[in-house]
């Protein structure tokens, strides 16, 4: 199996380093990742074209965003990939966050592209529980055939604080509103949010991670195809 595994945390993640480490047991993988930083931009594209760096014959990175990751390791590599992986990213992708999340981003751009799918996330403050867990979950999607080219497997892992591991739950993507608040500080404005207090639905993706459980969702742009 040949994948393809990006990021939007950056090229020098640890986080990437380890899933690639993981990644190879189930076959080739090339890594295709931002150069710097890239959260938060989605499925958006460089309409331009973007500047890129070949690190070895099986990585490279590249002056553009998650999704122009994926444009580049599907379109510009001599490579017949089987599936794409994103990830892990620093940071949960729940809920209305999969809007946003440039790690999701890539995974739809796959998806949209006709390719296998996957998004893996994990808590932004530790990440004990996604190294123990990562290869059985993997092994849990590919043993249960869980990923289709219609739709993006995106994955959370449980929160560090939690003490139980449960298990793997097939869960939903409520969109739960955040409180956002807004500040002007001098030249700069200024957002924090807040997430709402309420009770988690039991089959949601925000209940399956604060609750011990790996969560896995199907996300996807296909509507009304043509």
């Amino acid at each position: 199996m040949n994948i393809l595994l990006v990021n939007d945390d950056g090229i020098n993640s640890s986080r990437l380093k380890f899933t690639k480490k993981i990644l190879e047991t189930f076959g080739n993988v090339v890594v295709v990742a931002p150069k710097e930083q890239q959260s938060g931009k989605s499925v958006a594209i460089s309409i331009k074209g973007f500047k890129y760096e070949t690190l070895s014959d099986s990585e490279f990175a590249i002056e553009g965003t998650p999704a122009d990751c994926v444009n580049f390791g599907i379109r510009g590599l001599d490579t017949e990939f089987d599936l794409v992986v994103s990830g892990t990213n620093k940071g949960y992708n729940l809920g209305v966050d999969t809007m946003y999340s440039g790690t999701v981003g890539a995974a739809l751009q796959a998806s949209y592209l006709g390719y296998d799918s996957i998004a893996l996330s994990a808590d932004f403050r530790g990440s004990t529980k996604m190294k123990r867990l990562l290869k059985e979950c993997l092994e849990y999607i590919f043993d249960n055939e869980l990923t289709d080219k219609n739709h993006v497997v995106n994955v959370n892992f449980p929160k560090e604080n939690t003490d139980n591991y449960k298990g793997i739950k097939c869960t939903k993507t409520y969109f739960i509103k955040y409180n956002v608040l807004y500040e002007f500080k001098d030249d700069y404005f200024l957002t924090k949010r807040e997430l709402l207090n309420i009770d988690f639905p039991i089959d949601s993706d925000y209940y399956a991670v604060n609750n011990g459980w790996i969560s896995i969702s199907n996300l996807s742009l296909r509507q009304n195809e043509v």
